[in-house]
């Protein structure tokens, strides 16, 4: 039954709108957009046409069959008539993206009820209500938007936020910021929930990070047992919502939820092999780096930087967050004593080498020797956007040999002028992950190489 959201043959679109703007017209489009092949059917009893498609009076008059069903209707009262339309249609996925349910309490938790009960007697999986549904190469439900193509990434991000999920799904794939495959917001969860979704993109093979966002824990031993078995097999980035009293409140009036209590949330995690986040950045920058770099054996990092105040700031931060700062094997501190007028350490300060032969060369020599080192399972680089580095960047020196090494990096940046900062940033944050800040991509890697501890003592 999940199938029938994420690959639909048929969709039709309830409360569809000819006029550009309205939230009925966006999702028109965004499905005319992605690479949807099946049948399109807008409903909407003032139109004839949309878009090119031909607008049906409701969706009992449509002549096909209808797989999905996404409704973005004005009042909770016209959504809980088409549910009834859709039971008679035979539609056995909607998604629901009006708000007006639960999250106000009072009736709309009555409308909610009854849109369950239709559900429940007629086989129908529901999606939300108060979300904005999938954003993916295949399908578009989302009310932002998307005016670029959806990459067929590897990461999944799910949420229960609507509108955070709809402007992050914007964000990814205009920005090009993350190796997104599908963002799916599930809103008040009257129906489809974590567990299913956990579940459903936990078998798929071309998944291999999922980022989570919940404000309410549907059913913890569930959820528990379902994440377990994921996690073993792929990262999953959990951020939960609503951990404190005054998060608790804030996600009640949001999607109407009882907010999980953090202690109970925090062990669960743990037990779980999940991975915790703490915002929704932290989200994203997570899924960036379990996305493209491979999982360390270890937690011994070597610092690379061309500042030995930097260096200092980064090893205090490492120390914080379980990561290890070995010495250099004697033999790569031999190759390289001539580049160093002082000791050969680590942090690997760039700086004697960078005056005698510039930074491009330094790079070329220096660094992976370091990187290379058997006491080296990951590499911290610190990187400052100034015109030195500008040849560097262009060259994608870092990548190859991040390539050729096959050992995780993360990038970090400090001070600089934006035109090269920016560079770095956005050109060398789509093959690496660049992070604004030390303490940023000291936590990032600090993440994986947990994970990659774990893997191995479950491989052992």
């Amino acid at each position: 039954m999940m199938e029938l959201f994420f690959k639909p043959k048929s969709i039709a679109v309830i409360g569809a709108s000819g006029t550009p703007g309205k939230l009925g017209y966006v999702i028109i489009k965004n499905i005319s957009d992605s690479d949807f092949s099946g049948n399109v059917y807008p409903v909407n009893p003032k139109s004839d046409e949309i878009l090119g498609y031909k607008v049906y009076r409701s969706v009992t008059e449509i002549p096909g069959d209808v797989d999905l069903v996404v409704t973005v209707l004005p009042t909770p009262k016209l959504t809980v008539a088409t549910m009834e339309d859709c039971a008679k249609k035979g539609v056995k996925a909607v998604i629901i993206e009006s708000a007006g349910f639960a999250e106000m309490g009072g009736d709309g938790k009555l409308y909610q009820q009854q849109i369950v009960d239709i559900a429940k007697k007629n086989n129908i999986r529901v999606m939300g209500p108060n979300c904005s549904g999938i954003v993916s190469r295949d399908i578009v439900t989302s009310i932002y938007p998307i005016t670029k193509k959806v990459p067929k990434g590897n990461v999944v991000l799910i949420g229960q936020s609507g509108l955070l999920a709809a402007g992050m799904a914007s964000d990814l794939v205009e920005n090009e910021s993350l190796n997104v495959r599908n963002v799916c917001s599930f809103g008040n969860k009257c129906d489809v929930n974590e567990n299913d979704l956990l579940e459903y993109f936990g078998n798929q093979d071309d998944v291999d990070v999922i980022s989570m966002y919940l404000e309410t824990i549907s059913d913890g031993r569930n959820l528990t047992r379902i994440a377990k078995k994921v996690a073993a097999e792929k990262p999953v980035i959990f951020l939960s919502g609503g951990r404190t009293e005054a998060g608790a409140r804030a996600a009640m009036s949001h999607t109407g939820s009882i907010a999980s209590n953090a202690m109970i949330v925090e062990a669960a995690v743990k037990q779980t092999g999940m991975i915790m986040a703490d915002d929704f950045t932290e989200l994203k920058d997570f899924a960036r780096v379990f996305s493209t770099q491979p999982l360390p054996k270890g937690n011994r990092v070597a610092v690379i930087t061309l500042a030995g105040s930097v260096g200092v700031n980064v090893s205090d931060l490492c120390a914080n967050f379980g990561l290890e700062l070995p010495k250099l094997t004697p033999e790569t501190t031999e190759k390289l004593k001539d580049m160093f007028d002082t000791p050969v350490s680590n942090p690997v300060d760039l700086y004697f080498s960078v005056t005698k032969i510039g930074f491009t060369k330094t790079l070329e020599t220096t660094f992976p020797d370091a990187f290379r080192d058997p006491n080296i399972d990951a590499a911290v680089i610190i990187l400052a956007g100034f015109k030195y580095t500008e040849e560097a960047v262009q060259k994608k020196i870092i990548q190859k040999i991040v390539k050729e090494v096959g050992k995780p990096v993360v990038v970090c940046m400090v001070v600089g002028y934006n035109k090269y900062k920016n560079v770095i940033m956005d050109e060398m944050g789509k093959e690496l992950p660049v992070f604004p800040s030390l303490i940023s991509g000291v936590k990032a890697l600090s993440k994986l190489c947990e994970y990659g501890i774990r893997k191995q003592k479950m491989s052992s």
